[in-house]
């Protein structure tokens, strides 16, 4: 009988008999310490699996050059799909004045539609990036959103500009998807993340200098030789794909039709592609602890999409400041999160460490959520300083200082929920991630566009106050998840 290894050399545990007739997630094996597990040859039953638990094909083993080579293609791709997001947020004016229209609405669309793009891609690209591999997916979605950037920047009508968004939203949900996923394949129980703020600085001087369609045409600049570069170099790391090119290899070497990869669905490939496209959409709805974090991340990211909605209005018209100095008010964000960064690239994996050593040695995902319980308040305070500045006017560095620990809130909040989605369902990570990327997206895209009328209605000071008691009431959350996640994860497993 073919055995399942500890990818750290522990114990083995046998596979099931009914191996050969289970799908994927039945195959989601992970050790006591939260890694995946490591299926090895086994060609006297057909079994295509590594060589050992050291075989440098297998993504974990991968040289650290290789697997800083992937990190920086994550990493570069991650930066360039949310710029185009907000890149053209300052130039938002400009935009509609060209256009002959001045409805805040129609430009808050505008801006927006592009995160319900965020929503729609991963419901089916990340499940298709478990099937055909990350490389596949991952390049063909960024050509794709390279080829409606360009068409953004070529737009007739405000229509046109709007659907061209849409469909490039779409197109780059696949990497702010598929990455977590990626960094689980190549990785054990470890996370890297972070949010450039780039766009908004940078759109800000390039629309004012050389016109909104020039933010599309320099983001394109960047990001399509990129693209072009990840076609030849990007390196495959999704496990079942990886093995079931070297058994269709194997079967080729060795003439023997009944070889097959331990991780391959042994399913028609129409049943293969329907249970991989749901996988999303049964993740929301029949995972409580998968909906309960998705609503929460939302609610929380909310927020943020809301409060973008005042930064023009607020610098623009309050302070006065010129088009291209209004993106600048975005640093206090982007300055907030890489110090939420750092403390959690210093601490999360250290406290994981001590928390599973406390529960002798057996790893629980929900460990993964422990240090949001500290970033949680920093959110309700920035809010609440940031409305009350705002509304009697106090010197702008006030208001762009409280950026900072709203910032740091909430990357706090988001990384470590966004890697519980890894460790919790290793094998499917990139569905169980796009299934809370795909709420907390229609979040962000219908929010803004109440936005404007909430802050008419009741002014910038009790807009933002609102804001300030909504994250105050979720603050708790955090602790209930950590208290009953475990056990709500376990009474109510999906079954893929």
């Amino acid at each position: 009988m073919a055995d399942l290894k500890s990818a750290e050399g522990g114990s083995e545990t046998s596979l099931p008999e009914d191996v050969e007739k289970e799908p994927l997630g039945k195959l989601g094996a992970t050790t006591a310490i939260g890694d995946r597990c490591l299926v090895v040859m086994d060609l006297e039953n057909g079994l295509v699996g590594w060589e050992s638990g050291d075989d440098p094909a297998n993504p974990q083993n991968w040289t650290w050059g290789k697997k800083w080579t992937l990190m920086f293609f994550m990493a570069a791709s991650s930066t360039f799909s949310p710029m185009a997001s907000s890149l053209c947020a300052p130039g938002t004016s400009l935009t509609l004045e060209e256009y002959g229209l001045t409805s805040k609405t129609i430009g808050t669309l505008m801006i927006s539609i592009f995160v319900l793009g965020y929503a729609v891609g991963p419901l089916f690209l990340a499940p298709l990036s478990e099937i055909y591999g990350r490389v596949l997916v991952i390049n063909a979605s960024n050509a794709f959103f390279n080829a409606f950037i360009l068409g953004c920047s070529f737009a007739p009508n405000m229509m046109s500009l709007i659907v061209m968004r849409l469909l490039a939203g779409i197109g780059g949900s696949a990497i702010m998807t598929i990455v977590s996923a990626v960094i689980g394949d190549v990785s054990s129980a470890q996370t890297r993340s972070s949010v450039m703020y780039l766009g908004p600085i940078a759109g800000g001087f390039i629309s004012e200098h050389l016109g909104w369609r020039w933010a599309y045409w320099v983001l394109l600049m960047g990001s399509g030789p990129l693209n072009i570069i990840m076609v030849f170099f990007m390196s495959e790391s999704n496990h079942p794909t990886i093995l079931e090119k070297k058994a269709r290899r194997l079967k080729k070497e060795q003439g023997r039709d009944d070889l097959h990869s331990y991780l391959e669905m042994r399913l028609p490939p129409h049943e293969v592609l329907a249970r991989s496209i749901v996988r999303p959409v049964k993740f929301l709805f029949k995972s409580p602890i998968v909906f309960l974090i998705s609503l929460y991340v939302s609610i929380v990211y909310g927020t943020l999409y809301l409060l973008f909605t005042t930064i023009p209005i607020v610098f623009q018209d309050r302070y006065h400041f010129a088009l291209q100095y209004t993106g600048l008010a975005y640093l206090g964000l982007g300055v907030g999160m890489f110090i939420a960064l750092g403390v959690i690239m210093k601490s999360n994996d250290r406290n994981v460490t001590r928390l599973r050593e406390k529960n002798n040695g057996v790893f629980e995902p929900e460990m993964r959520l422990s240090t949001t319980t500290y970033f949680a308040p920093f959110m309700p305070v920035a809010l609440f300083i940031y409305g009350w500045t705002v509304h009697h006017k106090v010197h702008w560095i006030v208001p762009c200082l409280s950026f900072v620990p709203y910032g740091f809130g909430l990357l706090g909040i988001f990384v470590p929920c966004q890697t519980y989605m890894v460790d919790a369902f290793l094998e499917t990570a990139a569905s169980a991630v796009a299934a809370l990327v795909c709420l907390r997206c229609i979040f962000g895209a219908l929010l803004p566009l109440v936005g404007p009328r909430v802050y008419e209605s009741l002014g910038l000071g009790w807009g933002n106050t609102l804001l300030g008691f909504v994250t105050l009431a979720v603050t708790p959350v955090p602790f209930a998840f950590l208290k009953y996640g475990g056990w709500i994860r376990k009474k109510y497993p999906v079954k893929l």
